[in-house]
C-alpha cells in the first residue's frame, strides 16, 4: 500500500507549531452556553468561537489554529474532538 502525503497550513503559538484546519465540533446537549471556550478562544486570538442560539459554535473556523484549548476550558466536556474544517462541506456544528 502506498503512502499519501498530504500537504498541511500550520499556525505558531505559545511557543507551538499546530495544524491549521481542524476545529471544535460541539455536543450541543452538553453545552451550557457559559462562554468558557469562547472567552479564552477570543482571549488568545483565533477568536473562531460564539454563542448562537444557546450554544457554543465555531463561528469564525477559518481563524481556528487548532490547538484545543477550548476543549480544555469546558467544563462540561462538550467540545469533544477536533475535525477538518472543508468550507465546501462543514460539520453540522459550523
Amino acid at each position: 500500500m502506498a503512502s499519501k502525503k498530504i500537504e498541511t497550513e500550520t499556525a505558531e503559538a505559545f511557543g507551538r507549531v499546530f495544524v491549521k484546519g481542524n476545529i471544535p465540533e460541539i455536543n450541543e446537549t452538553r453545552c451550557l452556553a457559559c462562554g468558557h471556550c469562547v472567552r479564552l478562544c477570543k482571549k488568545l486570538g483565533p477568536d473562531v468561537l460564539d454563542i448562537v442560539d444557546g450554544v457554543a459554535r465555531p463561528v469564525r473556523p477559518e481563524n481556528c489554529i487548532g490547538d484545543g484549548a477550548c476543549m480544555l476550558a469546558c467544563p462540561t466536556k462538550a467540545i469533544f474532538l477536533m475535525s477538518r474544517y472543508d468550507p465546501a462541506s462543514p460539520p453540522p456544528s459550523v
